[in-house]
């Protein structure tokens, strides 16, 4: 990956039954917007938290 092509988004956390994990997000939509798309996508994300503990995307929906 290219400097170029390196996320620039903001960091989130999600949180799953067995811990949780950093990502980095790509930038290129609104954080809550892209966390969203990618905790739909990741079946049994529980919630998606930013840095500060705002949640972003709530335990329990799309499940």
């Amino acid at each position: 990956m290219s400097r170029r092509d390196a996320p620039t988004g903001e960091t989130v956390i999600f949180f799953r039954e067995e811990g949780f994990y950093p990502i980095q997000l790509s930038g290129l939509k609104p954080t809550a917007v892209e966390a969203a798309e990618h905790a739909e996508l990741n079946p049994g994300t529980l919630r998606v938290e930013d840095l500060q503990g705002a949640v972003l995307w709530p335990e329990g929906t799309q499940q």
